[in-house]
């Protein structure tokens, strides 16, 4: 369209879109205004402003396109905001308000902004401004604005800064907002805190798989904070439980957690398949529980030879319960076992029980003259003789003889 009359009189660009819009031609108003305004003058402001106002009222797309393209920056930016968001374009109007009551207003009709583009547009606010109206969104809408709120949290963490982000998650109790977020933070922090906190939210959210993954792979949550979090939140896979009071040491406390909680398919599978070096440990803690011997003998059993025996034996002597290894050590002897420790648990056994001692002090080859020795010596001093004559344990006899005025013994082995 012609923009200067004949003779080069310039054309009073405003009366002839007066004349187009009088007869309601819109689309011609906006099609000689967009050509004729191409130059982008301050001085055609005005008229900027007019050709998105009328559009916006009539046709809101072709505004959002006009917008859109850039083509425009004199315009009144307050006064097309307004007409943005009358319009039903909230994103345009975001871009365009520079008050944060306007923007918090706006930002809320989430159902019609494309989610990214929002995301986008937190990243031009100011970190107050845009944790503010990411409160906001998750005070009208949590679960709707979640995924919107917690992607716009990893995009700019940096900016808005981690522990702001968390309190804002906490704040509304949103532990899937913590769980996502976190998640994309977890293998860049030492943090133990959010550590523990990734472990929480996980699960609080029923993420039960990464709750084992993470207590499994993770150096840096606080182990004893972990553990006690985990008990009361009686998860019902004990696989991350296990994973902490198996790395960190709380293997009683594991035990008489799974016993209470009347979860033995877990103690078996833990002595059986993750750590048998630790039976001993596990039962210890059931026989302080009272567990049924039964239980204990078959499970027991059925890690064998995988059992370290010499604080097996340790954790059942010191609690008067070595007969509970009866048939466990004889399956060992059986099996060809030379290890003294068995035999000296065997030993001792026999001992208590009074059955033939005497016959198994003088013909057992791999026990342990002074330690057996010992053992007999608050029992039966004469049995303790018999060990150490066996042994050749000169000292000890003497001693023990002297103590117990067994006099013709120390005179016949002399």
């Amino acid at each position: 369209m012609m923009s200067q009359m004949e003779g080069g009189c310039p054309v009073d660009y405003n009366t002839i879109t007066d004349l187009f819009l009088q007869r309601n031609m819109i689309r011609e108003a906006t099609a000689f205004l967009l050509d004729v305004l191409k130059p982008n003058l301050p001085e055609h402001a005005f008229l900027q402003t007019k050709v998105l106002e009328i559009n916006l009222v009539t046709y809101p797309n072709v505004a959002d396109a006009i917008l859109a393209n850039g083509m425009f920056s004199h315009y009144d930016r307050p006064r097309i905001a307004q007409l943005c968001e009358k319009a039903g374009l909230y994103l345009r109007a975001l871009q365009h308000y520079s008050e944060l009551p306007d923007i918090k207003r706006a930002i809320v009709n989430t159902h019609a902004i494309e989610p990214q583009a929002l995301v986008e547009f937190f990243g031009t606010l100011s970190r107050e401004w845009a944790l503010e109206c990411m409160k906001d969104l998750l005070l009208v809408n949590l679960r709707g604005n979640l995924q919107i709120v917690v992607q716009a949290a990893k995009e700019y963490c940096e900016q808005l800064g981690v522990d702001a982000c968390i309190k804002l998650f906490e704040q509304f109790k949103s532990y899937e907002g913590l769980y996502f977020f976190l998640g994309s933070y977890l293998s860049s922090s030492e943090d133990p805190d959010i550590h523990f906190k990734y472990i929480e939210a996980a699960a609080r959210t029923g993420q039960i798989k990464e709750v084992e993954r993470v207590t499994r792979e993770s150096n840096f949550y606080d182990a004893e904070k972990t553990k006690n979090f985990l008990m009361e939140a009686k998860l019902p896979d004990a696989r991350p439980l296990i994973n902490v009071c198996d790395r960190f040491g709380f293997v009683p406390d594991l035990t008489h957690y799974l016993y209470t909680n009347n979860m033995l398919r877990y103690i078996e599978g833990y002595v059986q398949k993750v750590n048998p070096g630790n039976a001993p440990l596990v039962v210890g803690q059931l026989l302080d529980d009272e567990c049924p011997e039964d239980f204990i003998k078959g499970l027991i059993l059925s890690v064998r030879s995988l059992l370290p025996v010499e604080p097996l034996v340790d954790e059942c002597e010191k609690r008067n319960r070595l007969r509970l290894l009866t048939q466990f050590l004889e399956h060992l002897v059986s099996e060809g076992s030379q290890d003294v420790h068995v035999h000296n648990a065997l030993g001792k056994i026999i001992i208590d029980s009074n059955n033939n001692p005497e016959h198994f002090l003088t013909t057992n080859p791999f026990y342990d003259s002074r330690v057996v020795g010992k053992y007999c010596e608050k029992r039966d001093p004469t049995l303790a003789v018999v060990a150490y004559r066996r042994g050749q344990c000169d000292d000890e006899l003497i001693n023990v003889t002297n103590k117990n005025s067994l006099f013709k013994l120390q005179a016949r082995y002399v």
